[in-house]
């Protein structure tokens, strides 16, 4: 079986690190790789289209030149949907922040945690639903 890769969009390295240990404490055999920023991940896209073999984008959501709300305008001004979930992992908690990356078409918006163990179980959450509970 050919293992899940994750893209993981973040502009912070520690937060990037973390998300990556843990990902690969839920399941070593999910390879992730780090893009920088929402600019880096275009580059990637545009670069490697089609897309084979990501199954799943976490993206943080504030990050310089651009953020997860210009990754999802772009895909949405395109008129495309990837064919992968993208899922907002951001510490904002503002409604309307979460009503527009949902308007943009973010598949989820989990809020991430600062308490380590609620980290670890967010991300857990969104690895199993999304690498083996959803179907697509």
């Amino acid at each position: 079986m050919t293992p899940s890769r994750v893209l993981l969009i973040e502009d912070d390295p520690l937060e990037a690190t973390l998300a990556q240990r843990t990902i690969r404490q839920i399941d070593k055999n999910i390879d992730v790789v780090v893009l920088r920023d929402g600019a880096h991940f275009l580059q990637f896209y545009q670069k490697n289209r089609p897309v084979k073999g990501v199954h799943l984008v976490i993206m943080d959501l504030h990050m310089p030149r651009i953020d997860g709300f210009g990754v999802l305008k772009t895909f949405q001004d395109a008129n495309e949907r990837p064919p992968f979930p993208i899922v907002m992992f951001s510490a904002s908690e503002d409604q309307n922040e979460i009503d527009r990356a949902y308007a943009l078409g973010a598949s989820a918006f989990v809020n991430k945690p600062t308490i380590p163990q609620a980290y670890r179980s967010a991300m857990e959450h969104i690895v199993n639903f999304w690498l083996t509970t959803n179907r697509r």
